[in-house]
């Protein structure tokens, strides 16, 4: 496999993986009353989730770009 392949692959797994935790805490959270102190932690990481995807996805698009020549 070559190197931007890896990458690719790489990247592809790391927006994957933050799908999913992100995709677990609202999941956690529906569970959760409104006052609960743990609604706001939760929320908390699922905004910095949520920032971390928008430059993984463009790097993800610019590596696909750079794949096709």
């Amino acid at each position: 496999m070559d190197p931007l392949e890896e990458d690719l692959r790489a990247t592809a797994g790391s927006i994957e993986a933050d799908a999913d935790r992100l995709a677990g805490i609202e999941d956690e959270k529906k569970l959760l009353g409104s006052d609960d102190p743990k609604l706001l932690e939760l929320s908390a990481e699922a905004e910095l989730i949520a920032k971390r995807l928008v430059p993984k996805t463009i790097a993800e698009r610019a590596l696909a770009t750079e794949s096709r020549g």
